[in-house]
């Protein structure tokens, strides 16, 4: 009785199979960042690594000329450290502190009860883009720096999780099986507009007790003030805890607790494997970490709050900085080429 030759056995017709995989992109990324605090330009290549950096004291409110000419002039200085110029640049990514509507702009319900500065209405990347003569893409700073840490930091082996930032600006990144998730209307993670008090202020969200207006300022330095007047920055907090200072760490437990009770909801609907809190806190992330676990404990089933990991972020200042080259290769290699992309790059509402 005959039967087929095995696998092994059969004469093989062609050339022997190779594996292929995609080249990176060719050409460095421009990078300009704008914090509650800092305006940043960088180069840097599709695969992370950066080349140059430069940075000044910035807020959107102190942009008052605009956001173009200073964003420009800080670019080229850093394309300048690495002999490039404009013409070198693949494309560029523009992270800003303010939720983004794709196809529209600014996500603010009422922009009379936030006055902002003119160019805010507009999201000047179109402008950008015809400088630069690349494309330029816009996107949420908290969301840039959940897709640095999700590529590069401490949520590289997790396909669901969220990234909270706290120390310039709060605000928070989602990726859910691995794709950042940003709402119907962009506002995905403002975790600054997190009710918090009943009889708070009004925001200029529209609603009244966000947790922004708690704050006073997007720094948590003004959360020890009334321990420590003499208290200027973020190395002052951290050095206080460094030292066991038991009213900071109570107050940094107080924030986690409060964020903390809301992350316990979120876990119930989603499931994720972590939470990542912002690596810029340092030593300083352990009692933030501390309440929201205890919170989670206390209000999400067991079966849950046991396997979600909550660590710091290992980025540190480099998070939305790494986030962007993650963004930029998406759009070059085609994965996240969203039409609408460059529509929500003109002028808002």
């Amino acid at each position: 009785e005959l039967s087929e030759p095995s696998a092994p056995d059969r004469p093989r017709v062609g050339r022997p199979a190779r594996l292929l995989a995609l080249a990176p992109p060719r050409g460095p990324v421009g990078v300009v960042l704008l914090t509650h605090g800092t305006l940043q330009a960088a180069v840097a290549l599709a695969d992370g690594t950066l080349r140059s950096r430069r940075a000044i004291d910035a807020q959107v409110r102190s942009l008052t000329t605009g956001f173009v000419e200073p964003s420009l002039a800080l670019l080229d200085e850093a394309l300048s450290d690495v002999s490039l110029t404009r013409a070198d640049l693949a494309c560029a990514v523009i992270g800003l502190p303010m939720p983004l509507v794709r196809g529209r702009g600014l996500a603010i319900p009422n922009p009379s009860l936030a006055p902002l500065p003119g160019w805010v209405r507009t999201v000047p990347s179109i402008e950008l883009s015809d400088r630069l003569g690349v494309p330029v893409l816009a996107e949420n700073d908290a969301n840039l720096g959940a897709l640095g840490e999700g590529h590069f930091g401490a949520a590289a082996e997790m396909t669901s999780f969220i990234y909270i930032k706290l120390v310039q600006g709060i605000g928070a990144g989602i990726v859910i099986d691995g794709r950042l998730h940003r709402g119907a209307g962009g506002l995905a993670g403002e975790l600054s507009h997190l009710h918090v008090d009943d009889d708070g202020p009004m925001c200029g969200c529209g609603g009244r007790g966000c947790l922004i207006m708690g704050l006073h300022t997007p720094h948590l330095v003004d959360l020890i003030l009334p321990l420590h007047p003499e208290a200027l920055d973020m190395a002052d907090l951290l050095t206080l805890v460094g030292e066991g200072d038991v009213g900071v760490c109570r107050v940094l437990r107080d924030l986690g607790k409060v964020i903390g009770r809301s992350l316990a909801d979120f876990c119930v609907y989603v499931d994720p494997e972590g939470i990542i809190v912002d690596g810029l806190l340092e030593g300083a992330a352990d009692p933030v970490i501390d309440g929201i676990r205890q919170m989670l404990h206390q209000c999400a089933p067991p079966v849950i709050a046991s396997r979600v990991r909550i660590a710091r972020g290992r980025l540190g200042s480099q998070a939305e900085l790494l986030g962007a080259t993650v963004l930029a290769r998406q759009y070059l290699e085609g994965e996240d080429a969203r039409s609408d992309d460059m529509a929500a790059l003109a002028s808002a509402p």
